[in-house]
């Protein structure tokens, strides 16, 4: 299969980039949607080559790339899958993938299509395809989906693609990459998230607050303003590992609250904290240098 119709279902940032990427390497590319005024702007920025709100034109693609936000990426595709033609690929970008690995990889291979997941770690506080850029992906690390639940020939498609948009691709079993995706990322954002409801509270009582705000402030508080729909999905989705790296945050976080109520200098603290991480980070930059 030569790969030269491409489809995106979803044209937000990370769809939007694809179909934008694609699109530079002389591919066809439809971008589906359920929102007629969206679909027409979007291709009148530039980004694809054709919009649609017909599914069944799904059939006409080689690649089929889900775009949508974790919670609806099941069921969607379950809906497009008996519209695609044998030896098609389906993929998606979700930031979880255990559970879309598990309900859709048996589903297309039913219908003789591939099924891969991936996720391109790459995105910001941005969303829609008004901020979609062709290069988004370069530099950035692309988990693609190994084991029982996946299609080995649809990874190295994947593999393919997602490299020659300047990603470099980490093959890893869909567990693993929610345990990883847990801490990395999930974590963060809930953290954000709590930390600006926290903040709130503070300024309803001192309103000029944020003229105290600097560099750190503005650090925490910028994932804060991701979408809510989008990260209470992956949160739900992702709940048994992210609860898990949260009461493990909390334990830390009650130490650290525990050694400054003692009324003594949390110094010791600090460094045991500070050196570890220094120690790992050291260690993790080791291994790129070996990489390269």
């Amino acid at each position: 299969m030569k790969n030269d119709k491409i489809g995106v279902v979803g044209a937000g940032l990370i769809g939007g980039s694809i179909a934008a990427y694609a699109l530079e390497k002389k591919k066809e590319v439809i971008c589906f949607g359920r929102n007629p005024s969206r679909l027409k702007k979007a291709l009148r920025s530039g980004i694809c080559s054709e919009v649609s709100t017909d599914l069944s034109r799904a059939g006409e693609c080689d690649i089929i790339f889900l775009s949508t936000p974790v919670d609806t990426i099941i069921e969607l595709g379950k809906k497009i899958i008996p519209f695609m033609k044998k030896g098609a690929l389906l993929t998606d970008v979700g930031s979880v993938k255990r559970q879309i690995c598990a309900s859709l990889f048996p589903a297309a291979k039913k219908r003789g299509v591939s099924f891969c997941g991936a996720h391109p770690m790459a995105g910001s506080e941005k969303t829609g395809f008004e901020n979609a850029r062709s290069d988004l992906f370069k530099g950035t690390v692309v988990f693609i989906a190994k084991g029982k639940n996946s299609s080995a020939q649809g990874g190295k498609i994947l593999q393919r693609f997602w490299a020659g948009a300047g990603a470099e691709c980490v093959s890893i079993d869909p567990e693993k990459h929610d345990a990883f995706t847990s801490v990395t990322s999930h974590l963060p954002h809930l953290i954000a998230f709590c930390f600006a409801e926290s903040f709130c509270r503070f300024e309803k009582k001192h309103p000029s607050v944020r003229d105290a705000a600097a560099g750190s402030f503005e650090s925490i508080t910028r994932i804060a303003k991701s979408s809510p729909a989008l990260w209470s999905a992956v949160f739900a989705q992702n709940r048994k590992a992210l609860i898990l790296r949260a009461r493990d945050f909390r334990k830390s976080l009650d130490a650290m609250i525990l050694s400054i109520e003692k009324k003594t200098s949390p110094l010791r603290t600090l460094k045991k904290i500070s050196g570890n991480y220094e120690k790992s980070d050291n260690q993790a930059g080791k291994k790129n240098k070996r990489k390269r």
